[in-house]
């Protein structure tokens, strides 16, 4: 488990304005909620969070204006500009460390595959698994032996090992892993081809991101928290 400690500050405008005079000063809004607390309104530098955006980290959160007091949070969403990617608004979810939490862990690969060396393809199908676990206890990633994976046969969140006190949340019929035959692939990117035949104007799609970037970030800035 890893654990960190943040410095955060209390803000108390809302709204579009507010939420662009936070960012041109070099920080980010965000909310502190759950396990029946009230919402807490902060902005944070958005440095102290980027390295640890997908790690289920533990945070001490200190609030400076409540006199440096310490909650336990993890980090339970974030929003980034689609266009530039720098991060808009993060969600912290306040946690007990005697309490399970859901969280998503990645998954890691193990070995190659029997199939593979008797020419199949591998297809990785899902990255991330849900589990339920004690803050303490959440592990960095999920390892899959795959070595003695045959061609056209697949491994599936069932065939998953996981450490004592751990919950699967995922469905366990959800597979994982598959080994196909070469030809397999190929008729499946034709199928994927087949589906994307209509034309694209040029500058369309550039237009279209930038509008959604531009909704995006108003929802987010509207928020009353």
């Amino acid at each position: 488990m890893e654990r960190h400690s943040i410095e955060v500050k209390t803000r108390t405008e809302t709204g579009k304005g507010a939420a662009r005079r936070i960012r041109r000063n070099g920080q980010i809004p965000g909310v502190v909620y759950g396990r029946g607390n009230e919402p807490k309104s902060i902005k944070v530098n958005p440095q102290d969070i980027e390295k640890i955006l997908f790690s289920n980290a533990v945070i001490d959160l200190s609030i400076a204006e409540e006199d440096n007091e310490e909650t336990t949070v993890i980090i339970k969403d974030f929003q980034r500009d689609v266009i530039k990617k720098n991060l808009l608004h993060v969600d912290f979810q306040f946690i007990s460390m005697d309490e399970k939490i859901t969280v998503s862990v990645p998954l890691s690969l193990e070995g190659t595959a029997a199939g593979v060396h008797e020419g199949g393809v591998l297809q990785q199908l899902i990255r991330n698994i849900e589990i339920d676990a004690l803050p303490a206890e959440i592990p960095s990633e999920i390892t899959l032996d795959i070595s003695e994976l045959e061609m056209g046969n697949s491994l599936s969140v069932s065939d998953l090992e996981l450490p004592e006190g751990i919950d699967l949340v995922t469905d366990l019929d959800e597979v994982i892993v598959t080994v196909v035959t070469p030809t397999e692939l190929i008729e499946e990117e034709e199928e994927e081809e087949e589906e994307f035949l209509e034309p694209e104007v040029i500058g369309e799609e550039d237009e279209d991101a930038e509008e959604e970037g531009e909704e995006e970030s108003e929802e987010w800035e509207e928020k009353e928290y």
